[in-house]
């Protein structure tokens, strides 16, 4: 499948975000990849680029297919539910890029957690100087 991004911003952590994911096949979760841990190395209101070192590559050309990601942007706990549109093989794992579902206020919730994080940010570097 080919995936062009054609947002109006994508947000790139220079520290990865901790996370974790698990593995829905027709809504189910599959057990051997329950709470798996995963980084976040971009967000936007409307999907991720996500690096984990646990492999799932026999899974990827199931139909129903769909990961269930668990992180905090800033102080609370997202839960997006997404479909996986491109991996690559990177370091130790993989890299994954994630185009999540229409949820309910998800895009909404993102976007204010990292106004959020950012402000943080901008206040901790001018205390910095």
């Amino acid at each position: 499948m080919q995936f062009k991004r054609q947002e109006g911003f994508r947000f790139v952590f220079n520290e990865p975000i901790d996370a974790s994911f698990k593995l829905l096949i027709d809504g189910q979760p599959v057990e051997a990849l329950d709470s798996c841990p995963c980084q976040i190395l971009d967000i936007s209101p409307r999907g991720m680029k996500m690096f984990s070192e646990v492999k799932f590559g026999e899974y990827i050309n199931k139909a129903n297919l769909q990961v269930e990601l668990q992180f905090v942007l800033d102080v609370t706990t997202l839960r997006a539910i997404g479909e996986i549109v491109w991996r690559k093989p990177y370091g130790r794992g993989e890299q994954y890029g994630i185009v999540f579902q229409a949820q309910e206020d998800i895009d909404e919730l993102i976007i204010s957690e990292m106004k959020l994080r950012r402000k943080k940010e901008v206040l901790q570097g001018k205390q910095n100087r």
